[in-house]
């Protein structure tokens, strides 16, 4: 009798067992279920934003940008680094570092903190126009460039305009636009 009791419950222990592998399996299956649900939904949760100024329609999710909010970023970056006089240069750097994330922030800081100071202590006024079909947008490497007279007076000395090409590196982490760059490059005649 006493078998048959143990043998009783070696066929109730076996089939909890079963029971509690099946269960584990199952809540295995539904977490990394939800954790895919998850995953998707934050990727493609849409955003509202309000850029300094609107002129077109854009589209932005957690994790791509259109060719149109690249454009308007790129122009407002290249706004503010670029339109600058002695009394708003400050002002204006101080707007672009608001954008530039941790990983590029001290190098980036440096250089515009110099630059400010060479155009607070020269009286450097500069004003860049873009030419008509100067600009390109390249999604893939989330580069804007464009193309632009940049006219500088120094005191009240004008220079010659001279035409430059400048490339705006973001980045795009997490719903959030990153200033990584601006580099110039001559316009070869």
């Amino acid at each position: 009798m006493k078998r048959g009791i143990e043998h009783e419950k070696l066929i109730q222990s076996k089939q909890l067992n079963l029971f509690l592998g099946l269960g584990f399996l199952t809540m295995l299956f539904v977490s990394a279920a939800l954790s895919i649900g998850l995953a998707y939904a934050v990727m493609h949760q849409s955003r509202t934003l309000v850029p300094p100024s609107l002129s077109g329609a854009f589209t932005v999710s957690d994790g791509q940008v259109d060719a149109a909010y690249l454009t308007l970023m790129g122009e407002y970056f290249l706004y503010l680094k670029l339109n600058v006089t002695p009394t708003n240069v400050s002002r204006q750097f101080g707007r672009l570092l608001e954008y530039v994330p941790p990983s590029h922030w001290s190098s980036i800081q440096q250089s515009l903190t110099q630059e400010a100071e060479t155009v607070k202590n020269n009286g450097i006024t500069s004003y860049f126009s873009p030419l008509p079909n100067g600009s390109a947008v390249s999604i893939t490497d989330l580069q804007y460039r464009l193309t632009g007279d940049l006219t500088k007076t120094v005191g009240s000395r004008s220079l010659p305009a001279e035409t430059y090409t400048y490339i705006v590196q973001m980045q795009y982490k997490n719903g959030v636009i990153g200033l990584v760059g601006i580099a110039k490059a001559e316009v070869k005649p």
